[in-house]
Formats: C-alpha cells, sequence, structure tokens
C-alpha cells in the first residue's frame, strides 16, 4: 500500500512516524521543503525519549514523485492551503485513489467533487488523532497524546466502514463510522473552540497593547471563553436539529465532548488537560512585547474555513446566531475583511469561502440530497 502524506507540519510529521513503521506499506511526503528531510524520522514521548521510529521512502516538491502511484493521500495541510495543492496534484491522482484529511473539516467535500465524482473517495476526521509538536523539523516530533478513538466519515458513504478498517489497522486505534460527512465540516473542536478563546482573549486588543509574555492557550483558559464557546455551540446544536432528514447526531456538543455542563465546569476541564499543557496562544514578540499573531492558522483558518462554514449553514436554516455573529465580526475588524453588511451574512469576502451556498445549497432539502 502506497501512502502519501500533505504536509509536514506537527500532525503531518507524527503520522509519518506513525505509519512509516507499518509492515508491507510505502510511504510519500509531498512538502515545499524536501532538501530539509530526511527518511527516517523519530517519534519522542514528553520526557524526549524516542518512542519508535518511521521510514519515508519517497520525498518531494513534485506531486508526480509522490502522488501519481498513492493509494491513499491524507492531507494535513491548512484549509486555506489545501485547495490550492488539490489544484495542483488533480492531474497525478488515479482513479480509485482515497483521499483523507485531518481533520476533515474546512470545504474539503466541496473542493474535492470533481475527484468524488471521477471515482475517488474522500473521507475525513472528525479530530487530529493526537498532539504533537515538531521537535526538529524534517526529522524528528514530540508525541504529547493519541486519541483513544477516531471518528471517520466517507463520500460516498458506503465507503465508510472500509475506510474505518483500513485506518484502524494503520493507526492502531479504533475507528468509528460517522453517518455522513456533514458530521465532519460541523464539528466544533477549532471551528469553535479555538475561535471563541482568541475572541474573549483578544476582543479588546488595539495597536500599542502588548503582553509580557506568551498566554497558555489552555491551562490559562477563562469562564468568559467558556461562556462564549458554549453559547457558539449550542448555536451549532440548535442548526443541526434544523436538518431533518439527516442523521447529525455525530456533531457532539462540546459540553458532552468535554463532559462539563456549566462554564465553571468547563474551564476547569479544559485548562486540566495534560495533552494541552504546553500549547500556546499564536503571539509574536515585539521590543515592548508580545501581540497576537494573526497570521497564525488559528486566524487563517479556523474563522473563514471554520466558524464561517458553520454559519453557513445557519443562514440556510434560517437560524439567528448572535454568538456567532460576535465572534465573527471581530474577527472581521481585525482582519480587514467584509462578512457583514448591514447585520446580513452577505458580504464580498465570503464568495470564494466553501460555504454552502457559493455550491449550490440554498434549502434543507438541498443539504440533506448533497449529504445522503
Amino acid at each position: 500500500m502506497k501512502i502519501c502524506i500533505l504536509g509536514g507540519g506537527n500532525i503531518g510529521s507524527l503520522i509519518l512516524g506513525d505509519i512509516g513503521l507499518k509492515e508491507g506499506v510505502s510511504v510519500r511526503l509531498l512538502t515545499s521543503r524536501p532538501d530539509e528531510w530526511s527518511h527516517t524520522i523519530e517519534v519522542y514521548d514528553r520526557y524526549g525519549d524516542v518512542k519508535y521510529k518511521g521510514n519515508v521512502d519517497v520525498i518531494s516538491n513534485n506531486p508526480e514523485d509522490v502522488v501519481i502511484d498513492a493509494d491513499i493521500i491524507i492531507s494535513t495541510l491548512p484549509s486555506h492551503i489545501f485547495p490550492i495543492i488539490i489544484q495542483r496534484i488533480k492531474p497525478f491522482i488515479k482513479t480509485g485513489t482515497w483521499i483523507g484529511v485531518m481533520p476533515g473539516s474546512g470545504g474539503s467535500e466541496f473542493y474535492c467533487k470533481e475527484l468524488i465524482e471521477n471515482g475517488c473517495t474522500l473521507f475525513g476526521f472528525q479530530r487530529v488523532h493526537g498532539i504533537s509538536r515538531i521537535r526538529e523539523y524534517g526529522r524528528s516530533v514530540y508525541d504529547l497524546g493519541k486519541k483513544n478513538e477516531l471518528y471517520i466519515a466517507a463520500v460516498p458513504t458506503e465507503k465508510t466502514k472500509e475506510v474505518c478498517m483500513v485506518m484502524e489497522n494503520l493507526f492502531d486505534m479504533k475507528c468509528n463510522s460517522l453517518a455522513n460527512y456533514l458530521n465532519v465540516t460541523l464539528t466544533p473542536s477549532n471551528s469553535i473552540l479555538h475561535t471563541t478563546r482568541l475572541y474573549t482573549m483578544f476582543h479588546d486588543y488595539k495597536e500599542g497593547m502588548y503582553w509580557d509574555k506568551i498566554i497558555a492557550f489552555y491551562t490559562e483558559w477563562t469562564d468568559e471563553a467558556s461562556k462564549m464557546m458554549i453559547a457558539c455551540d449550542e448555536e451549532l446544536q440548535t442548526m443541526c436539529c434544523k436538518v431533518d432528514g439527516l442523521d447529525l447526531t455525530g456533531v457532539r456538543s462540546l459540553t458532552e465532548h468535554y463532559e462539563s455542563k456549566t462554564p465553571k465546569k468547563m474551564t476547569e476541564k479544559i485548562s486540566n488537560i495534560i495533552a494541552f499543557k504546553s500549547i500556546k496562544t499564536p503571539m509574536i514578540a515585539t521590543e515592548q512585547g508580545y501581540i497576537p499573531d494573526f497570521k497564525s492558522r488559528y486566524f487563517l483558518e479556523d474563522f473563514p474555513y471554520g466558524l464561517c462554514i458553520i454559519k453557513g449553514f445557519c443562514e440556510i436554516v434560517r437560524l439567528k446566531t448572535p454568538s456567532i455573529n460576535k465572534v465573527l465580526m471581530w474577527f472581521e475588524k481585525i482582519a480587514g475583511i467584509k462578512y457583514y453588511i448591514d447585520g446580513r451574512f452577505e458580504g464580498k469576502d465570503l464568495k470564494d469561502l466553501p460555504l454552502p451556498k457559493n455550491y449550490g445549497l440554498n434549502s434543507v432539502e438541498d443539504i440533506v440530497a448533497y449529504y445522503k
């Protein structure tokens, strides 16, 4: 089995280490920096000890070298980069190839529509399979904690069980089938978890404000962040209930996922997750102190390719979303873009995003037909 990984960031590096030790698997990597990569990836535990090593057989920045014979492609690219790379590699993807996305939200089902129609299978993971951080780029990575199980959906849906079986063997992790791909698209992990935390940290930020240290993203979590996160999550859950005819029970509420029903319990839970302890807020150093890094993946990906997509589905079912609006209206100000016109979600900078209306979905019936 030949498997190509797109992207060599934190998660991409960990996947290479994980599947690169499997017998009967030949691993490829598409990266913009092939000269900086070793053919052996070391995976370390949080204490700095080597757990295992994975082998990467082919490393290239040329899609023809690594994509053309791939049976499975797994993308770990940021959502705003994924459509660019998919267009670039599309001519080299053979019919029948499985294209996986980790995590699978961000509009991948729209960007891969032509490939699916031509006989490929798209599959998406609801969440990443673990927490990781690069130790030495192209050579080693820290495994900071793996999930107990994974949740996956595929398009076409009848391929989901088969995909889950293969992924279980690759990742040595239980994989559960989701009813349809919309359960992946609407996962509130990064799209609500990250965006509401960033909003509550920086909604009062103005040029000239500085912090004396980088804020811990999770261990310094606040009740304010929990309240906004729960409010946006409740709007998402209400929207799911309005899509009659489609099983969206896989879109688990964050209060259920973290087993915390109140803001206070949520704060206590999130701030004490061991795997999250080393994760810092995206901030950059200046001579005066630290400021938000608005060019980080958290900003470039999770607002336009996460929360905006959820808002797009809320628009179709005509659901009012005051909390989601508050977060997105703040983001459009700091990003210098336009999502709203006189309070309506019709701004010019929505036209290039993978929103359902941009792909012909204008009613609940359209949603059901597309994802069933």
